[in-house]
């Protein structure tokens, strides 16, 4: 089923996402919560577009041609996905990167490295989410050398197409055969939390807001 994010950027949050998949069975689906939103605001949601780097020790002749496949390959909507395996040699994005992707609507980036162009990056308002910030370039320390591949980060699988929701609590994975179900499940529990709020702000205990509304 096709969503409108648009629409589902106004409801949606990791946390919300997360308890939704719980309910589902899927108990391991957010990442380690060093990984944080680096660069821009608000709520990043979008479809995986993982890439698979390999690590080298010497500068290519020809710098970039992964990376820059991948780059014109990645579209509106979707999460650039970099996994590293937590090996920390080199920022794996920056302001030319996102210059390129949100010209083209991607959503933001997601990696379990660093980043760089830090108050760049964020002027323009691009959703980064990393561990950190790091001056060194990826060229001569990593090449891409596959794009819209499965990935894993922090022991998450991450496959194309999976539904990321990150903001300032962390990031959440939706795989892509419970995104329907979790959206369904997500516009559901927003609503009764809203209830919930709202019955409390009104005199409601807590515990009776919770009998009747079913969430906290």
């Amino acid at each position: 089923m096709a969503h409108n994010l648009e629409e589902l950027r106004k409801i949606f949050t990791s946390a919300l996402a997360s308890d939704c998949l719980d309910k589902l069975g899927y108990t391991h689906q957010v990442l380690d919560e060093d990984i944080n939103m680096i660069s821009g605001s608000g709520i990043m949601l979008g479809y995986a577009f993982p890439v698979r780097l390999e690590i080298v020790n010497d500068f290519p002749e020809v710098p970039y041609i992964g990376l820059l496949k991948a780059l014109d390959a990645v579209g509106k909507d979707q999460v650039y996905v970099t996994p590293t395996n937590r090996t920390g040699l080199a920022a794996l994005w920056g302001e030319l990167l996102s210059t390129a992707s949100a010209f083209k609507g991607v959503a933001g980036a997601l990696t379990d490295g660093p980043t760089r162009d830090l108050s760049r990056t964020d002027s323009m308002g691009f959703k980064v989410f990393a561990t950190g910030t790091l001056p060194i370039d990826i060229n001569g320390r990593y090449e891409v050398v596959e794009h819209n591949v499965p990935c894993e980060i922090d022991g998450v699988a991450i496959n194309p197409g999976d539904l990321i929701v990150g903001d300032s609590d962390g990031v959440t994975i939706v795989p892509v055969a419970a995104i329907d179900r979790v959206v369904e499940a997500v516009i559901e529990k927003n609503s009764g939390e809203s209830l919930f709020r709202k019955a409390v702000k009104e005199g409601a205990s807590p515990s009776a807001a919770f009998e009747k509304f079913g969430v906290l």
